[in-house]
């Protein structure tokens, strides 16, 4: 179904009208085609409002030759749109920001994280909130605000309910991801966008942050790490792969995730295990794009040799990252294994010290072997551990003792909806 994108509402529009209200300088960052300028352009702002985009060519030029003077305009709140393209702005709203402190002046908007800028870090510290913007979760796409990582750790057993699709509907969602173009184009009209992202938007968006001598070598080294979704980082094998420098390909890595390419999600130990790895684990920012590259369709998931496990994984995971920012608890995400073979695909920490455990299955059937991992944190961390799932994509919720059930992937997305 093709749903129109302008009117599915954002569940983080509450955070960033809260940020607004006692910060002089709001920050929404997020991946390219995420939504971000409708977003903004969106609020209900007091006051008089003003837009502008440094996607234009002309006003871009107005901004670097008269920092200050392009911020310095009549309005209560000043909107720039695609801000990291020119630094010497952070300076000017430093500047301003410590002459007039008022909550909601400047808000900005980035396709690259911009604190990580020395630039915005040092001249802005103290005088900004940044909210992630992610490409929608399914909840948003449902007009639903997703409640998964709150439940989690509030009310667990709100969680095990039977889901409504199967196996197949999980990988049309998948195999289309949540980008607010892919998601309102046809299946054939959503590979060439995804096309073009892969290519002319992934170097567009590295370009923002740094000149780089290997720019065609980008979308080569992307499908590379789509080729990795859901693995742990090895750098050395992508390097070898590639032909470039190791110390090259780290630094490329670190430009795509930065600019919401990659999302990297770190290891995770409190000493568990004296041979816990500590590789980060790679995602693609998006299932969809995922899928486009490594060429996986609706259609062809189904032959047995199709990468059907890691795309789920990686929908799976980018469904958390996105609910992050509105949640409640502010966990944050790991994964864990260790040398022996006991591994947990996503670990929620709660700031208080719980511990939630989430482990993807592309099968849709789970036994108790399914439950290894997450058996492993439980029995570790005792009263610590908050509760485990194993996500699958039958229908059927059922506990699994104490603390532990399988759960139908929906579980992320439709859990504490009416």
């Amino acid at each position: 179904m093709i749903r129109p994108v302008r009117t599915i509402p954002r569940s983080v529009v509450d955070v960033v009208h809260a940020a607004l209200g006692d910060t002089p300088v709001v920050v929404v960052n997020g991946p390219r085609q995420a939504g971000k300028s409708t977003l903004v352009r969106g609020l209900d702002l007091p006051g008089r409002v003003e837009m502008v985009s440094l996607d234009d060519e002309s006003v871009r030029e107005f901004a670097r030759l008269d920092p200050r003077g392009f911020i310095d305009r009549p309005v209560d709140t000043l909107i720039i749109d695609e801000v990291q393209l020119e630094p010497r702005l952070f300076r000017a709203i430093k500047a301003s920001v410590d002459r007039d402190r008022r909550p909601g002046r400047f808000l900005l908007t980035g396709s690259a994280r911009l604190l990580s800028a020395p630039d915005m870090a040092d001249a802005l510290v103290g005088r900004v909130e940044t909210i992630d913007l992610w490409p929608f979760t399914q909840g948003e796409i449902a007009g639903a605000t997703d409640r998964f990582v709150d439940l989690i750790f509030d009310a667990p057993t709100q969680l095990v309910r039977n889901g409504v699709i199967g196996r197949s509907d999980y990988i049309d969602l998948a195999v289309c991801g949540g980008f607010p173009e892919a998601v309102r184009r046809t299946a054939g009209r959503r590979r060439a966008w995804f096309e073009a992202y892969a290519t002319t938007i992934v170097q567009r968006a590295v370009l923002a942050l740094a000149d780089i001598d290997r720019l065609a070598e980008l979308p080569r080294l992307v499908r590379l790490c789509a080729a990795r979704s859901a693995q742990e980082l090895n750098v050395t094998a992508i390097a070898g792969e590639i032909g470039i420098p190791a110390k090259t390909v780290d630094s490329y890595l670190a430009l795509l995730s930065d600019a919401f390419i990659l999302k990297p999600i770190p290891a995770w130990s409190t000493n568990l295990s004296a041979k816990v790895v500590r590789r980060r684990k790679l995602h693609l920012v998006d299932s969809g794009l995922a899928a486009h590259l490594l060429g996986v369709t609706a259609a062809s998931a189904h032959i047995p040799s199709a990468p059907i496990g890691p795309i789920l994984e990686t929908f799976a995971a980018m469904q958390l990252v996105r609910q992050l920012p509105w949640s409640r608890q502010r966990p944050t995400l790991w994964h864990f294994r260790d040398r022996s073979g006991k591994e947990v695909d996503l670990v929620l920490e709660h700031p208080d010290g719980r511990v939630a455990g989430i482990e993807v299955k592309a099968s849709s059937t789970v036994g108790e072997r399914d439950f290894r991992g997450l058996r492993f944190l439980k029995d570790r961390l005792g009263p610590r551990f908050a509760y485990g799932v194993v996500l699958h994509t039958a229908t059927e919720a059922l506990p699994f003792g104490d603390r532990l059930a399988a759960l139908p992937l929906s579980a992320l997305w439709s859990a504490g909806q009416e």
